[in-house]
């Protein structure tokens, strides 16, 4: 079965080589991980820029998406004095951004208004309470992280009126426009029906979908998957076709699915070898076993531009 997932996934790759002129890339578990900070991710950006190919970020970031990956992305831009088209998408693509040199062009925001994050977090909590969740049974890491959040200071990123809507809740989740963030608990068995749930309960106009094994993402529920509406937006907005995009993703169950369709999509998950179907759809698998991960998107991007 390896044998043959690694067959498909090196072909496919050799057969995106001369075609490939944008990366639509998701960020944290893809192309970040405690190896890989802003720096690595940089040195990566901008061996894609030297060749000439658009950079997009697909993440299920959003403010700290514009905090990091934006400077990331300008800073790259401005030492290779480069004008090619380069992209953020945040909140899983709720949200959309051409990032020049000098400059930050909204192209679209899906985000909510006040009153649905209010029922999003409302919703939330009834389904955790439903399930037995408490608070100690939430990841550490994210609650960790989001107490932090509330002391960063989110002015001209979060409408204060947003954020304050999760203060009360002691970093149990986060609040934000294009998206709100729940913590999940440790228990891992216990995600798919944590989503499941939320699905059932938030309505037509809502989202939920796991973000890794610390996350779950409540965001606007758009006709389509939106990462893949971010981009085949860019597509659109660079003239270019489905085939000309290589995409990566660590989440081809979860919030990565859309980013993942396209005729040139790959993930590091090795998981998904165990549940796909149909081995010549995408997305094709990452297989490297003396490679962490991320290090295999590294050396799969490298092999595309190199």
């Amino acid at each position: 079965m390896m044998k043959n997932h690694l067959e498909i996934t090196n072909n496919k790759l050799k057969e995106a080589k001369p075609l490939i002129k944008l990366f639509g890339l998701d960020y944290d578990g893809t192309v970040s991980d405690k190896d890989h900070k802003l720096l690595e991710v940089s040195v990566l950006v901008e061996k894609i820029l030297d060749k000439n190919k658009s950079v997009a970020f697909i993440t299920a970031r959003a403010a700290t998406a514009l905090k990091t990956l934006v400077p990331l992305l300008q800073e790259a831009l401005l030492r290779k004095e480069a004008t090619i088209p380069s992209f953020v998408a945040g909140g899983n693509g709720t949200t959309l951004y051409e990032v020049k040199k000098d400059e930050l062009i909204e192209i679209y925001n899906h985000g909510f208004e006040v009153p649905q994050i209010v029922k999003a977090v409302e919703v939330g909590r009834k389904v955790y309470k439903k399930l037995g969740i408490g608070t100690a049974d939430l990841a550490e890491k994210g609650l960790t992280t989001f107490k932090k959040f509330l002391q960063d200071d989110w002015d001209g990123y979060v409408p204060v009126e947003m954020i304050d809507v999760c203060r009360p809740f002691n970093g149990e989740l986060f609040t934000e426009q294009a998206k709100v963030t729940f913590v999940l608990p440790k228990d891992k068995s216990l995600h798919q029906n944590v989503v499941d749930e939320l699905n059932e309960n938030l309505g037509e106009e809502y989202r939920a979908a796991v973000g890794d094994e610390t996350y779950v993402h409540i965001t606007r529920k758009l006709k389509e998957d939106s990462k893949a509406v971010a981009i085949k937006t860019i597509l659109t907005t660079l003239g270019l076709e489905q085939a000309q995009v290589a995409t990566f993703g660590d989440m081809p169950i979860g919030n990565d699915a859309g980013l993942l369709s396209f005729p040139y999509s790959f993930t590091n998950s090795e998981e998904f070898m165990g549940v796909k179907k149909d081995l010549q759809q995408p997305p094709y698998v990452l297989l490297e076993p003396n490679l962490t991960p991320v290090n295999r998107v590294y050396k799969a991007i490298e092999y595309l531009i190199f």
